[in-house]
């Protein structure tokens, strides 16, 4: 259980701290308010963060630039925490599927996850490895992803939002005896907004959550 809780805490890790690496001006992607997760530049989102660290705000905007990890190209957002400072988060869309991958060198890690496929049906589910190697720590993982619900309504900060994908990101490890669930990331994505709130869980109890701040205008988008 304490290494287990120990590779929960260096991926939860992941997403404060990014390694930064080349990037380059583009042009917008071509996102439009129809879009469940817009990464045009400009595109911004603002967050009440609550957990075990306490209480925070978190800003996220797309700069319109992209960054080449392993091949794959992911485009680049600032996260800037009101307490905990900055980073940049890399996501990456296509074909209708989207994710993030991130890095901590201290840790040694760089995972992806695979968020949202938002032209399936509720129940779908897809396994995917959040390493090269399939390996964290030198521990076999991957995620099981799932569409939990679609064409939902979900009231996040006062706000009722319509056409919200409801998905889940289950961490697994396997010690010896099979796959066993570390933690579960559950999102909700908003069409024409985006990811409108998410948590951390573990071992049945809430981690962190991130929910949209319902006084911050709707993403920008060119």
């Amino acid at each position: 259980m304490k290494k287990t809780f120990t590779l929960i805490l260096a991926i939860a890790a992941i997403f404060i701290s990014s390694c930064k690496k080349d990037s380059k001006k583009i042009p917008a992607d071509g996102s439009t308010y129809a879009s469940y997760f817009p990464m045009a530049s400009a595109s911004t989102w603002k967050y009440l963060v609550t957990g075990a660290s306490g209480i925070d705000t978190l800003t996220v905007k797309f700069t319109g630039a992209t960054t080449v990890i392993n091949g794959k190209t992911y485009y680049n957002a600032n996260s800037i925490y009101q307490k905990m400072g900055g980073s940049i988060g890399y996501f990456f869309g296509a074909n209708h599927l989207y994710g993030t991958i991130s890095s901590n060198a201290a840790a040694g890690l760089t995972i992806e996850f695979q968020f949202l496929n938002d032209t399936t049906a509720a129940g779908h589910s897809w396994i995917s490895s959040p390493t090269a190697n399939g390996l964290v720590n030198g521990v076999p993982a991957r995620t099981v992803n799932t569409i939990k619900e679609v064409n939902i309504s979900k009231t996040v900060g006062g706000i009722t939002f319509k056409n919200v994908i409801h998905t889940e990101i289950d961490l697994q490890y396997d010690y010896g005896g099979g796959y066993e669930s570390s933690a579960v990331y559950e999102f909700y994505f908003a069409k024409g907004v985006g990811m409108i709130e998410n948590a951390t869980i573990i071992s049945g109890n809430i981690y962190e959550m991130e929910s949209i701040i319902n006084d911050d205008p709707a993403p920008a988008v060119l």
